[in-house]
């Protein structure tokens, strides 16, 4: 994708914030109406760095009372947002090589599609699991190492992620696969999943950091 990878959870406590953050399959509370405006502003403030900041302050501004200003917490939300991208793009690219009307190669491009989305999902839980651990450990003391080696995978696994969205997309760059508007199509069902994930690959790398983007 263009540019360098620089590169939502309003609850009652920090203790909901965590399951929110978490894999326990517990429904996930939903943003309230409004927001405390000095943590709206936190939230804009991280999000004016990254690669697509309208995008990342729409879908992270609703969660600020829940993420404070919390550089984890919010690392937190923009990981379960992209994770939300990437199950519903999964979903999408399921229902199109299902078709049936596919040609070929297209239907073998999405095909491949769907399992590099899948691994996605996957590395993104890992993403999420981890940050959730930061997240429960913050207002304790846990020992920088640990939270060094926390993040670290979080990029990995996040970057991993963001490349598998990329070359799902470029599976249908060539005219036997996206002919007839089936890269069009890829392309909107995909390209919200990656400019999601180049968000919080910049967040989570402007976190370990702890200074704005």
């Amino acid at each position: 994708m263009a540019g360098s990878l620089r590169s939502s959870l309003p609850l009652l406590s920090v203790v909901l914030l965590s399951c929110c953050c978490g894999l326990s399959g517990a429904a996930r509370p939903a943003p309230s109406g409004g927001g405390n405006g000095n943590n709206t502003s936190f939230v804009t403030a991280w999000c004016a760095g990254t690669e697509y900041p309208a995008l990342c302050d729409a879908t992270l501004s609703p969660y600020a009372a829940a993420v404070g200003a919390s550089p984890t917490r919010l690392a937190c939300a923009a990981l379960n947002v992209t994770l939300d991208g990437a199950r519903n793009a999964t979903k999408a690219m399921k229902e199109m090589a299902a078709d049936g009307h596919l040609a070929p190669a297209a239907a073998e491009a999405a095909r491949d599609c769907v399992s590099m989305l899948g691994d996605a999902v996957g590395l993104l839980e890992q993403s999420v699991e981890a940050m959730e651990e930061a997240a429960a450990e913050e207002e304790g003391q846990p020992s920088r190492r640990m939270a060094r080696f926390r993040v670290d995978s979080v990029l990995t696994w996040a970057s991993a992620a963001l490349t598998d969205g990329d070359v799902c997309m470029d599976g249908f760059k060539g005219q036997a696969a996206g002919r007839g508007g089936v890269r069009k199509a890829v392309r909107r069902h995909v390209v919200g999943l990656v400019h999601l994930g180049a968000n919080a690959l910049g967040i989570v790398n402007a976190m370990a950091n702890q200074a704005p983007p």
